[in-house]
């Protein structure tokens, strides 16, 4: 469930041994990807599709934007606070917390044993405060936010990422190009909005850019 859902869908309809998973790339061309452990792979084309520093570290001279960080706390309790499936934006609540969600609610499966699982993102500078601090400020954020006490509540994990999302000053490009050079792709919210749509439209427009250079498909209309 999740995320991988989707690229677990696409990987399902390729042939067997299509996919190779845990090979790092070192450096990719029009027509080679270099790996740390496998050497060399040729191709006939290459898609970077990674997130913004790796695809900078794969393609020098591939602009790297700045970007904003997010913290995800994972909580678990005896009952859950919300009986439905819904994402909860806390919009004028004060707190760090900016949505939050009862996973299980959504996946049970993702549930630990006798417990239901809370998930709450926090952006922007809190997400960069100490873990303990962190916490007893969403505590009380989300207990006003469910009508609930947290008291009993522990915290499972918290995961910090500060290269969450790519920052989109304005003015920001939602279209920017996907084809470096014929045979030299990227894509991912680096190149769209900074968004799991905008990483799938840019995908989108990479495809069809690789089968269009490839003869396999004409080019869309300006």
């Amino acid at each position: 469930g999740g995320a991988s859902a989707v690229p677990e869908l696409l990987a399902a309809a390729l042939p067997p041994g299509t996919v190779r998973t845990g090979v790092r790339a070192v450096t990719a061309s029009t027509t080679a990807v270099a790996t740390a452990e496998h050497g060399e792979i040729a191709c006939r084309s290459v898609l970077v599709a990674t997130g913004a520093r790796a695809a900078a570290d794969l393609l020098p001279g591939l602009r790297l934007p700045s970007f904003h960080p997010v913290t995800v706390l994972h909580h678990t309790a005896d009952r859950s606070p919300l009986r439905e499936p819904a994402l909860v934006l806390t919009a004028g609540d004060r707190g760090p917390v900016a949505h939050t969600a009862v996973a299980s609610e959504v996946d049970p499966s993702r549930t630990p044993p006798g417990r239901v699982l809370i998930t709450s993102t926090v952006l922007g500078p809190a997400a960069g405060l100490p873990t303990a601090e962190l916490d007893r400020a969403a505590r009380a954020q989300l207990a006003a936010v469910y009508g609930t006490s947290t008291v009993g509540w522990d915290l499972l994990a918290a995961r910090h990422d500060p290269y969450a999302v790519p920052a989109m000053p304005a003015p920001h490009d939602l279209r920017r190009p996907v084809r470096l050079l014929s045979g030299l792709y990227v894509c991912g919210d680096h190149r769209d909005s900074s968004t799991v749509q905008g990483a799938l439209a840019s995908g989108r427009r990479a495809a069809r850019a690789i089968l269009h250079d490839l003869g396999a498909l004409p080019a869309e209309p300006s």
